[in-house]
């Protein structure tokens, strides 16, 4: 058991790729119910939430910055987001066969940034109100030091279970997982789930697995859905769930946001960070913080720009590069 791969998991038990829980939601089901489910089960799925052609934009975009990895970078001293960080130096050398993993304001194709495409998305969406009751609070802080941009190359691999209080941070109650395009079971990288959450952090070993036996005992519980373009996922520090591989060598790009309501034990996160609140009823980017020793000010000015556009705005418009006006004023500043 020990040795067992996911891909032979779902051989042998196709039921878990069942929304055994009903836990799927679309822009016809309230946000009140959306978020009555997630605390009972620890995780909700929205559908549909981001723009599809949105999506393939962040997606070949995250493509061509991952192309670049370990080799002579582009110059960027024509781009806006010229004054940012650039790849850490553990990529000097290219991905990992699994992929690689980097801060969202990091990954870039010249004034193209997937994660403020998409951030910028979903705060115009139908998925924020449920957001705002999960937190239950209109005033909601993004603390992107905590979020992740990924790009994952599918390969076996072996069961185990964490959880995000142990794993990632025990504070930060929830964290939002946003595939940049379809991820479908056995052939793509995912996540799945055992619901419902226990509510409290399970034993866990020393790289924080809570192990293999508690999947299969709770095998009844366990939840691997389909991601459709446009679909998320939402669960709670508590929640046990896994990332899928099968060996497919397919790739997958993806985002993990990180938020919550704005309360004084998170501050230390909130560097760098934006707040989002409702003016006039409608939810804005309030408020953004970065140290100048942490290059995301263009990626912060990128977001809020990118908010500000009515949700209607053309393709091409949600996409429009920063003003050269607004990142001179940048650079003037940061430099």
């Amino acid at each position: 058991m020990g040795n067992q791969t996911f891909r032979q998991l779902v051989e042998q038990h196709p039921e878990i790729l069942a929304d055994r829980h009903k836990l799927a939601f679309t822009r016809q089901d309230s946000a009140a119910e959306s978020a009555t489910r997630f605390r009972e089960e620890g995780v909700v799925m929205l559908r549909g939430v981001i723009p599809t052609d949105t999506l393939d934009e962040c997606r070949r975009a995250f493509g061509r910055f991952v192309g670049t990895l370990g080799k002579p970078r582009r110059n960027f001293d024509d781009s806006a987001m010229a004054v940012d960080d650039g790849p850490s130096p553990n990529w000097d050398k290219g991905e990992e066969d699994s992929g690689s993993w980097h801060p969202p304001w990091v990954v870039r194709d010249m004034d193209q940034s997937p994660t403020a495409m998409v951030l910028s998305e979903l705060i115009k969406s139908w998925a924020w109100p449920v957001i705002e009751r999960i937190c239950d609070s209109t005033d909601i802080v993004v603390m992107f030091g905590l979020c992740l941009a990924r790009h994952r190359i599918d390969e076996d691999l072996l069961l185990g279970v964490h959880q995000d209080v142990t794993a990632v941070n025990p504070e930060v109650p929830l964290s939002i997982w946003i595939p940049l395009g379809e991820v479908a079971p056995k052939k793509h990288s995912g996540l799945g789930f055992i619901v419902p959450s226990p509510g409290h952090a399970l034993p866990a070993d020393s790289s924080n697995d809570v192990g293999v036996d508690y999947l299969m005992s709770n095998l009844d519980k366990v939840w691997v859905p389909h991601y459709h373009a446009g679909d998320l996922t939402i669960h709670s520090r508590y929640s046990p769930h896994f990332t899928t591989g099968y060996g497919t060598r397919s790739e997958r790009y993806s985002l993990e946001i990180r938020l919550w309501a704005k309360e004084d034990h998170l501050a230390k996160y909130y560097d760098p960070s934006l707040r989002v609140s409702r003016r006039n009823g409608v939810p804005v980017i309030v408020e953004t913080k970065c140290s100048l020793g942490i290059g995301a000010h263009a990626f912060l000015a990128n977001t809020a720009m990118l908010a500000m556009q009515p949700a209607s705005a053309p393709a091409a418009r949600r996409r429009a590069p920063i003003g050269q006006t607004l990142m001179g004023a940048l650079r003037s500043v940061v430099r």
